[in-house]
């Protein structure tokens, strides 16, 4: 894998996600164009998107995310 490659798969999830300035837009569009590999890595990742978002969304337990919450500080506090 050459560094366009690695640069571009890096990038997939901001691209896909429309996180991208428009100049790196182009460039990684560009590139998968022209790079079979990274297009189907990027088929990939959208499809993975995809199936991810259709996934039932929960919310945890309000004493349960105090309490994470909680350890997180007291992990913070410790560094």
């Amino acid at each position: 894998m050459d560094k366009h490659c690695e640069e571009a798969l890096d990038r997939l999830f901001e691209y896909i996600d429309g996180e991208l300035p428009d100049a790196d837009v182009k460039e990684l569009a560009e590139h998968l164009k022209k790079c079979p590999p990274c297009e189907t890595e990027h088929r990939i990742a959208e499809r993975i998107k995809q199936m991810v978002s259709r996934c039932p969304r929960e919310t945890a337990p309000e004493r349960l995310r105090e309490r994470i919450f909680a350890i997180v500080a007291e992990a913070r506090g410790s560094e």
